[in-house]
């Protein structure tokens, strides 16, 4: 089951559970910033009501989090999937 859950700056809640639709990841990439964007294929909801979540990073912050990712399967002795 797919969901997203972030808290807002003013410390609200905020959650998109997907359930057991199916998705739709979309990955973009800029020289600063990387977004992922996560959508539900919901054919029977309009436009206005469809289930997403969007997250743009800074390119070096997601950099950093796969090298540490990519370290720590290393360390553990996984080797990646293909």
């Amino acid at each position: 089951m797919s969901h997203v859950i972030i808290r807002g700056e003013n410390g609200r809640r905020h959650e998109v559970d997907f359930g057991e639709a199916e998705i739709t990841v979309s990955f973009q990439a800029s020289e600063q910033t990387i977004e992922l964007a996560i959508e539900a294929d919901d054919p029977d909801r309009p436009s206005h009501r469809k289930r997403f979540a969007l997250a743009n990073i800074p390119r070096h912050l997601f950099s950093k989090a796969m090298a540490d990712l990519a370290r720590q399967d290393r360390q553990a002795g996984k080797s990646p999937k293909t």
